[in-house]
């Protein structure tokens, strides 16, 4: 069996379609594993109706064993609710400590999935907006694919400080996409990134309904097949 991929999903921005563009990559690939560790949304769970049941958390809180929320026969969903919960009550005193958990995470997952047994060759985690990139530096050296996710904000005037930012947080990416842009900003986002993705209409939130959505532009799938295929070739 091959080792179990990671793919960080990270942005600079809120709002700039990171967890559906998980969702998206999930349902076209499948064989995925997502993990819901973006503790101050924990959208991913909800977007595929996961029960509130224990997640990634779990192991660190009372030692107990995170649930699994089955999809698909070949897509699975470990929740992120507690993280959440506990991100409401206590706010920035507890990031160190998700930041830990998480990093532990992703030194354990291929064999944690090996344990499983479940169809997964990779997992998708699914960050807070902003995570630091002392944090995204440390997952690239552990050998995660960060995918550094931005909207037009990127490829707007911006100022020196929020440049220098995004600068930052590209140098410790593995691919770069440009994401919900209008059509007639996908030209010169390509000069800036090697992927970028169409805002379509989205009938119904929810994980599959919103992937297929994305899916049917033709464009839209070629970049998503596009990162595929450079996290198959890892």
């Amino acid at each position: 069996m091959r080792p179990v991929k990671t793919v960080a999903m990270a942005s600079l921005d809120g709002g700039v379609g990171k967890t559906t563009l998980s969702a998206v990559l999930a349902v076209a690939k499948g064989y995925i594993l997502l993990v819901d560790m973006d503790w101050e949304k924990a959208d991913l769970s909800q977007l595929f109706r996961a029960p509130r049941k224990p997640g990634w958390l779990a192991p660190f809180l009372n030692g107990n064993m995170p649930y699994l929320h089955r999809i698909s026969p070949t897509l699975y969903l470990m929740p992120g609710y507690e993280a959440y919960e506990l991100y409401q009550r206590h706010g920035r005193d507890v990031v160190g400590e998700f930041e830990d958990a998480l990093l532990e995470w992703v030194e354990n997952m291929p064999k944690f999935v090996a344990k499983l047994r479940i169809p997964v060759d990779t997992v998708i985690i699914d960050t807070t907006a902003a995570l630091r990139v002392e944090v995204l530096a440390r997952l690239q050296k552990m050998g995660a694919y960060n995918v550094f996710i931005a909207d037009r904000r990127l490829i707007s005037r911006i100022s020196d400080v929020k440049a220098e930012q995004y600068r930052r947080y590209m140098a410790y990416s593995s691919l770069v996409v440009v994401n919900q842009l209008e059509r007639d900003e996908l030209k010169i986002a390509r000069k800036i990134a090697p992927v970028v993705i169409k805002r379509v209409a989205i009938r119904d939130y929810y994980g599959e309904s919103i992937a297929n959505d994305v899916l049917k532009d033709r464009e839209n799938r070629k970049s998503i097949d596009q990162i595929l295929a450079r996290v198959k070739s890892l």
